[in-house]
């Protein structure tokens, strides 16, 4: 499940409160999507001031609930502001946050070794290194013809990530991904995998590991 700003728990009336000292020391909350990371500076050190008041420290997971709050409740703060109608405050709407599947790509250089065997037809097994090197340059056989057993990778360096694609997890989906289900489902996978599958998974959690 996703995590929830503390702020998610407090009384609708002291979230009145504090959206309203936000509004008036300039926090941004309408058509953030593009400008994302522009404001959310400024909208920490608003909201860390505002905290204060219930001691309360920030994290982004806090910017985020009180940008949505505000952005889905505006209406009803409005009213509430003008009018000082309070009966309104039970009407508003607390944001939830939700997990999402991103896809993204890295991209970086490495040194590796690969490690192949093939089948190769030869009259006699002196004469098979000479008859695969002409081969190949006669574009009659290319090292990938073979199987691969294994890959040695070295000195991996990620010069830059992209972000694809983000999209909604299904409610089951998200729990299966808790961390605790992740890791059970991993312990009993792991005894299935063969050799070069093991191979290939240790080399993803080692690059992994070192972007940490």
């Amino acid at each position: 499940m996703a995590d929830q700003s503390n702020f998610s728990r407090f009384p609708k009336k002291q979230l009145v409160f504090i959206a309203n000292k936000l509004i008036e020391d300039g926090f941004e909350w309408d058509d953030i999507t593009h400008n994302y990371e522009d404001i959310y500076d400024s909208n920490e050190n608003i909201l860390n001031q505002v905290s204060t008041y219930f001691n309360e420290s920030v994290v982004e997971d806090d910017v985020q609930f009180f940008i949505k709050f505000l952005e889905i409740n505006s209406g009803l703060l409005d009213l509430i502001f003008k009018n000082n109608d309070k009966s309104l405050i039970e009407q508003l709407v607390i944001p939830q946050s939700k997990d999402y599947l991103v896809e993204y790509t890295t991209n970086g250089n490495c040194s590796f070794i690969e490690y192949y065997d093939t089948h190769f037809s030869c009259y006699d097994k002196d004469w098979v290194i000479g008859s695969l090197y002409l081969q190949r340059s006669n574009g009659n056989w290319d090292t990938y013809s073979g199987t691969l057993k294994n890959t040695e990778y070295d000195n991996w360096e990620t010069t830059d990530f992209e972000i694809d694609k983000v999209k909604d997890i299904p409610n089951n989906v998200q729990e299966s991904r808790n961390p605790r289900k992740l890791l059970e489902n991993t312990e009993k996978l792991i005894p299935k995998l063969d050799k070069d599958t093991l191979i290939s998974l240790k080399f993803l959690i080692d690059k992994q590991l070192r972007n940490l």
